[in-house]
């Protein structure tokens, strides 16, 4: 419990001394969820026949209560949430890759804002309920968790620039160790959002699709 509340309050400490860094990478991720709810908008109805297909196709799967492997989920979710905090890792220790960090960020929020817009736009109430049990349980951990692993990067890899052009030095070892480990938190939280993915969230779209 002690060392929950000091984590907490680092935590805290941290965003609040890094707040600009949070609101910038807020407004590029929320930049992605817009720029993929409108490219969703702009699909052609080929795009958008095979996409409701699947859809229903897998609608008409959920309903029938088939089973869905949650290993193979499980699986995916750890495999891609690995790949993504590996990606910001490397462009953390970069001192040019702050922008690749709200590259990922955008790419990110594009992804959800796709997923939601599609099945809000075609399908209505029935793809609002699904988007809500499909993308929201694991969200609320993917989410804040991308988010603090982005600021991270972010700002270790904005030190790094500094360090280049202007010669200004600081404790890169104990930096690094901090950086390091944010992530590795930032990793554990998408991970037990997989675990989210792969458990809680067959459950409820099932729930969802028998009731469609």
């Amino acid at each position: 419990m002690l060392m929950w509340r000091r984590l907490r309050e680092t935590l805290v400490e941290h965003v609040r001394a890094q707040l600009t860094v949070y609101v910038l990478v807020c407004l590029v991720f929320a930049a992605g969820v817009t720029g993929g709810s409108l490219s969703a908008r702009l699909l052609d109805e080929t795009h958008l026949q095979d996409l409701n297909q699947y859809f229903f196709g897998f609608l008409d799967h959920l309903a029938g209560r088939q089973p869905i492997d949650q290993t193979l989920i499980l699986r995916r979710a750890l495999l891609q949430n690995g790949k993504f905090i590996l990606a910001l890792w490397v462009c953390g220790n970069l001192f040019f890759g702050f922008a690749f960090v709200l590259g990922l960020l955008f790419y990110r929020g594009f992804a959800i804002g796709f997923t939601v817009a599609f099945l809000a736009r075609e399908n209505a109430l029935q793809g609002m309920l699904f988007a809500a049990a499909a993308v929201l349980p694991q969200n609320l951990l993917y989410v804040p968790a991308s988010l603090l692993a982005g600021a991270c990067a972010f700002i270790f890899s904005v030190l790094l620039l500094r360090r280049r052009f202007t010669g200004r030095n600081f404790p890169y070892g104990r930096y690094f160790v901090q950086y390091t480990l944010l992530l590795l938190f930032a990793a554990a939280l998408l991970a037990a959002g997989g675990v989210v993915e792969s458990v809680i969230t067959p459950v409820f779209m099932q729930t969802v699709a028998s009731v469609l």
